[in-house]
């Protein structure tokens, strides 16, 4: 038997001292039991350091820590893998095996992720050699990430030197249906190589990024023997039984022919530790799909918030859906004293706006205020008169109002030192349908990836655990109340229709025209795509907002705003 722990936990990029803290409080908490502790990918720097890896300093300060760990863990009852940076002429995305006081091997990321939010090429070097360790008497094979994506790569030629373990350290980010697809190759690559995987992943927010966590142990026959928990730090021990794979082995013609086809590459160091006691498995249920989102979301929130120096926020509260949920999601991730709401009323918002922004503001427990916004866009207007003369109410006027609340909300900010949530949504932003420097604006963006459907299923969610949205909320009809009897549905289709136009061109790059072969109507399909090639360069200027969807704006999305081409 051998006792593993997958060693699921929250870094901070760039905060190394507190990073090996907290792997050394960490495997403290549970050397007794385990002879192998597991933490995930570039866990010493964070993930992801971008161009703090182009500094040689940031760099060297990685592995020296890397080196003081080593030697502060000189009597752990563990071996303990690792993920920094390495430099050697060249720079890795690396793990390293620390035992004794003493970095007993090091083995470099091969597969290099360049899509979607990696640019891992940037910045590292490919690795060229598998690494194996002997432990117990069981042969150790290591990877990285993305190398477990390749049937062929080095994890083959560990397997076939006869790895029995492939330790695979992973900051693989989430997105919606990701797991599902992560854990189905996790257990491809188990059973086609015959060989427990153990997959260590990142847990943990970092500015658009979400981590959800959910290490795995999977056993020879492909089978998920462990599960740690989704969205938060977790120690998951268990014991295994290696004579799985030696037995399964035996039996398989395959493996033994392919085993006798390659030069064995050699075992880099060999470690004996004492028996240890028999730990159950523990499997953890992954949650619905409205649940898992929302706790992306809400973990995200905490901590971009937390992990940035802030202690508290304000949000501008409409008594509509985007800042109620809004509210609900910084409650959750802060603490109900942690959320200040403004209601800022004009002469178009509505009686019932006020009563509904109130009525979630009491049921969070959150501190609420009201500052109507009338006489400073009079203001406006009466200062604006001798230059533009008397103009009929139009866009403008609707934009000034929204300006005006970004600019109070940035006031309080500034005062207060709160970090201010926008409450802009991904089909707004998609089709340019948000006011810039008005309701767009924000120091960070909750709902920045969520459809304007997905909102209403996950405040549906978030009024099961607890009724806090009143009813009326989810009744009328959005409007941004910025002119007599608005609604969204005035400019925009209905969101129905609108959010799977969306979703199947910019996630899926379906074209217009085979959109409207979908049976979608061509003159919706193609007013949407204008908006969406219009709106770019507001989404530019937009802060940063959890990605839960497989493409967000931001890193994951790259057109030119100088653009002619109209599909």
């Amino acid at each position: 038997m051998l006792n593993v722990t997958l060693a699921q936990v929250n870094p901070v990029v760039g905060d190394i001292e507190g990073n090996v803290e907290k792997i050394r409080e960490s495997v403290a908490r549970c050397e007794d039991t385990s002879h192998l502790i597991v933490f995930p990918e570039l866990v010493v720097s964070g993930y992801f350091p971008e161009d703090l890896l182009l500094r040689i300093d940031f760099v060297r300060k990685c592995m020296e820590a890397v080196e003081e760990l080593a030697k502060s863990l000189k009597d752990a009852k563990s071996l303990v893998v690792v993920g920094a940076p390495f430099y050697g002429g060249d720079l890795y995305n690396s793990l390293y095996l620390l035992y004794g006081g003493e970095v007993v091997g090091v083995y470099h990321k091969g597969r290099l992720p360049n899509y979607s939010v990696f640019d891992e090429k940037r910045y590292f070097r490919e690795g060229e050699d598998p690494l194996l360790v002997e432990l117990n008497g069981i042969k150790l094979g290591f990877s990285i990430c993305e190398d477990i994506w390749y049937p062929d790569h080095l994890e083959r030629l560990s397997v076939l030197s006869g790895a029995e373990v492939i330790v695979n350290i992973n900051a693989s980010p989430y997105h919606i249906g990701k797991h599902e697809f992560r854990e189905g190759f996790v257990r491809a690559r188990a059973e086609d190589n015959i060989c427990f995987v153990l997959y260590a992943n990142l847990v943990g927010g970092h500015d658009e990024l979400v981590f959800d966590g959910r290490s795995m142990v999977v056993d020879p026959l492909g089978r998920v023997v462990g599960r740690a928990k989704s969205f938060e730090e977790d120690l998951l021990t268990l014991s295994i039984d290696v004579d799985k794979v030696r037995r399964r082995r035996l039996l398989d013609l395959r493996w033994r022919n392919a085993s006798r086809e390659i030069d064995p590459f050699p075992v880099e160091a060999s470690i004996e530790l004492p028996d240890k006691p028999y730990v159950e498995p523990r499997l953890e249920e992954s949650p619905s799909e409205e649940e898992e989102v929302y706790r992306a979301v809400v973990l995200g929130t905490h901590d971009y918030v937390v992990k940035n120096g802030f202690s508290k926020v304000v949000i501008g509260l409409s008594g509509g859906m985007d800042s109620s949920l809004t509210a609900c999601i910084a409650t959750d991730a802060l603490g109900a004293d942690k959320v200040l709401g403004v209601f800022m009323p004009s002469r178009f918002s509505s009686k019932e706006s006020f009563e509904d922004a109130k009525t979630l503001a009491d049921n969070l427990g959150i501190e609420f205020h009201t500052v109507p916004i009338d006489e400073v866009y009079v203001a406006y207007h009466d200062e604006l008169l001798p230059v533009l003369g008397e103009i009929e109410f139009d866009t403008a006027d609707e934009n000034i109002q929204a300006r005006i609340r970004a600019n109070i909300l940035f006031y309080i900010s500034n005062k207060l030192g709160h970090l201010v949530l926008s409450t802009s949504n991904k089909s707004e932003s998609a089709t340019g349908y948000t006011t810039i420097y008005g309701d767009m604006s924000g120091g960070f963006a909750p709902l920045k990836d969520l459809y304007k459907t997905t909102i209403y299923k996950l405040a549906r969610y978030r009024n099961s655990l607890s009724p806090v949205i009143p009813e009326r909320v989810f009744q009328k009809p959005p409007s941004a109340e910025l002119r007599p009897n608005q609604t969204d549905q005035d400019t925009l289709p209905p969101y129905e229709v609108l959010d799977e136009i969306l979703k199947m061109y910019l996630e899926d790059n379906v074209s217009p025209e085979d959109i409207v072969k979908k049976g979608y109507d061509r003159g919706t399909v193609f007013k949407v795509v204008k908006m969406v090639r219009r709106a770019e360069y507001k989404r530019k200027q937009a802060p940063v907002g959890v990605k839960v969807t497989s493409r967000a704006f931001g890193k994951d999305w790259r057109m030119p705003i100088t653009n002619r081409y109209e599909r």
